[in-house]
């Protein structure tokens, strides 16, 4: 599904992924950027997190050139690493899991 999009000039995101919902990306809020993330890091493969690509040309207003410009970077940075990051993350927590599984199996 496609969460970033350029149309007419303008940049576009929708949480939900469906371009009935888009809102202009000047309009993003702190919940909106922590949800697509959360999209990039857990949603599967197969459907994955689609964006258009950064293009200054097709961007008219300055502002939204900044505002997708700047998530479109870190978005595609986080894509890239994405296996790397969740590996990571597992191995943080894997210790503790372990612990406390062990002793969720003795009770």
């Amino acid at each position: 599904m496609k969460y970033l999009y350029i149309e007419n000039g303008q940049g576009f995101f929708s949480v939900s992924g469906l371009e009935t919902d888009k809102q202009t990306i000047d309009k993003i809020r702190k919940e909106d950027l922590l949800s697509l993330l959360n999209l990039i890091v857990y949603e599967s493969s197969e459907n994955g997190f689609e964006m258009d690509s950064y293009d200054e040309e097709s961007l008219k207003n300055p502002a939204h050139k900044i505002i997708y410009k700047n998530i479109y970077d870190k978005f595609d940075a986080l894509i890239k690493k994405r296996v790397q990051f969740k590996d990571e993350t597992c191995d943080l927590y894997r210790s503790a899991i372990e612990k406390y599984s062990v002793e969720l199996d003795k009770e």
